[in-house]
């Protein structure tokens, strides 16, 4: 298993499909338009299709996939891009919990490794970060998955997760990762999407 330093320790570094779920809490409609567009081409729109792109390679590996829907009668439906784009068998869910591993309806998936996306960073993202490292699973976050209503909250929120023990990445990261080497279908597919 591959690992790097970090902070003067060594930590393991692995993506592994066999390992893995990707959970996506809480990209729904009115709370998207909530979000701040940011610079360039767009801060919400580049987690949108970050995690469009990882959904996709979720349907490609076999990688269980998870979707929260945060009170949908109050914050809407998931955006259709993001229903779209999930894979056959993907498990969906409403919750009223913050934390999505504290919902009744929570899957017991058994993997030991969660690659997390979602919005608010500083609130359900964080939250259910903390929950599943408490359960002993090891938790990526997405940074450029993860969106909140200020750029403030966001940092918060990814350096509160991160403090307790997630990794933050990139989607790139997580999406080369998995497919491990140049030169496949899959490959240039992926290439094709992040451009």
């Amino acid at each position: 298993m591959p690992s790097v330093g970090i902070g003067g320790r060594y930590i393991a570094v692995m993506f592994d499909p066999n390992r893995a779920a990707l959970l996506v809490v809480d990209f729904q409609e009115k709370l998207f338009a909530a979000m701040p567009a940011g610079d360039g081409d767009g801060e919400r729109d580049r987690a949108l299709r970050a995690v469009e792109n990882l959904l996709y390679l979720s349907g490609e590996l076999a990688i269980p996939a998870l979707l929260t829907e945060q009170y949908p009668r109050g914050l809407g439906p998931s955006l259709p891009s993001i229903v779209s784009s999930l894979p056959r068998g993907a498990f969906r869910f409403e919750k009223s919990a913050f934390s999505a591993v504290r919902e009744p309806g929570f899957p017991d998936l058994h993997r030991p490794e969660f690659i997390l996306v979602g919005m608010e960073a500083h609130i359900c993202v964080a939250l259910t970060a903390i929950d599943l490292l408490a359960r002993g699973a090891t938790v990526y976050i997405v940074g450029d998955g993860c969106v909140s209503r200020t750029q403030a909250d966001r940092a918060r929120g990814l350096a509160l997760a991160q403090a307790a023990g997630a990794r933050v990445v990139s989607s790139e990261t997580v999406l080369f990762g998995m497919i491990e080497r140049a030169g496949t279908p899959l490959f240039k597919e992926i290439s094709r999407r992040i451009r």
